[in-house]
């Protein structure tokens, strides 16, 4: 049974012969009372306190699993952009490997064609010598001719 200040206070107690002072049990009953009034506030304020402090402990509780939910989730995503920047860098290595490829069989068929280029210039220009011989060896055998005619006269 829970009692308070006032029950106390208000408690009367039945008179016998030769009983208690009533004086010195009022007085008792006054200093009880004042000291359970005092535990009895006491009690109440550390139960408030207690009420509060678990509050408290709730919400930090709520807030430790939010952080844990978040940090969680950060590594996840951290996770997610290191493998989408992993992918990424392939099909950069894989886009450039295919350029490079193609710049290198665009440059072999220029150089092919250069070299096809040159030989036919080659060629030209023996056509060209063969055909300046020729027609100097002709000019000058019509030179000796015309002199040949020429001392005829």
């Amino acid at each position: 049974m829970q009692m308070t200040p006032i029950e106390i206070r208000n408690k009367e107690f039945l008179k016998a012969l030769r009983g208690y002072q009533c004086a010195e049990v009022d007085k008792f009953l006054e200093t009880i009372s004042k000291e359970f009034e005092i535990c009895y506030k006491e009690n109440i304020e550390q139960k408030e306190k207690i009420e509060k402090l678990e509050a408290e402990l709730a919400h930090y509780h709520k807030l430790e699993s939010t952080l844990h939910q978040t940090m969680v989730l950060a590594q996840q995503t951290a996770e997610e952009v290191k493998l989408t920047a992993h992918h990424e860098a392939g099909l950069v290595l894989r886009e450039a490997e295919q350029e490079k490829i193609l710049k290198l069989s665009e440059a072999q068929l220029k150089y092919e064609e250069i070299q096809t280029e040159i030989q036919n210039l080659n060629q030209k220009r023996e056509l060209i010598k063969t055909q300046l011989k020729s027609f100097l060896t002709a000019q000058l055998d019509l030179a000796g001719a015309v002199d040949t005619f020429g001392d005829i006269s």
